[in-house]
């Protein structure tokens, strides 16, 4: 029977215009599904080159804050080294009785007062008085101050070397009082006593 319809099939006049049309209906069959996954595949992989290309930007926008933030935390770590916390307050103590021992000075007497605060804004001067309620209420940072009163003796010498050594320690301090008088009738060997206020900014709880 398939011999019969091949015979057919040859003997047909018409036979290449249905070869022609098989071979395009075959042709339909196999190469459009091909062109729809052509097509899927493109739009996939332009999808992609999209995320990796946003994705390639964020990771170099990502490296530069990372940058900047270590430059910021370096800058504080700098700025936080001149302030003076209850945590670093016994650091500071022990740097001035030996600021006063390499001077040449006696330490007579050191103590520290009791912490004061109040609301800061940026560009305030941290020495005045400060105002109030528009300061208070709006900004989210306390200036903190110790007073450290240090009674000290020696020659004038020994005590200018001092005075100079707090002066280049570069910390945020205020002297808020200073007096030398003589204390022996020579005059060779003179007192000191010293209020200095050391500052640091924290942010409110």
């Amino acid at each position: 029977m398939i011999e019969q319809a091949l015979r057919r099939f040859c003997e047909a006049k018409h036979r290449l215009l249905i070869v022609i049309a098989g071979t395009f209906v075959v042709g339909l069959v196999l190469v459009i599904p091909l062109v729809d996954a052509y097509s899927a595949g493109r739009d996939e992989k332009a999808d992609l080159l999209a995320e990796l290309d946003s994705a390639q930007n964020v990771a170099a926008d990502l490296e530069r804050f990372e940058a900047r933030v270590a430059e910021k935390l370096a800058q504080l770590e700098v700025i936080e080294a001149k302030t003076v916390t209850d945590v670093t307050l016994p650091g500071l103590r022990s740097k001035l009785v030996d600021m006063a021992k390499e001077t040449g000075c006696s330490v007579r007497k050191i103590s520290v007062g009791p912490v004061s605060s109040r609301p800061w804004s940026p560009g305030q001067n941290p020495i005045g008085a400060g105002d109030s309620t528009k300061i208070e209420a709006e900004s989210p940072y306390i200036l903190e101050w110790r007073p450290v009163s240090i009674s000290l003796g020696g020659t004038s010498g020994n005590l200018k070397a001092l005075v100079q050594r707090v002066a280049e320690s570069g910390m945020l301090m205020h002297t808020k009082s200073f007096e030398m008088y003589p204390s022996s009738p020579t005059r060779q060997s003179l007192s000191l006593d010293m209020e200095l206020w050391y500052y640091t900014l924290a942010r409110k709880k």
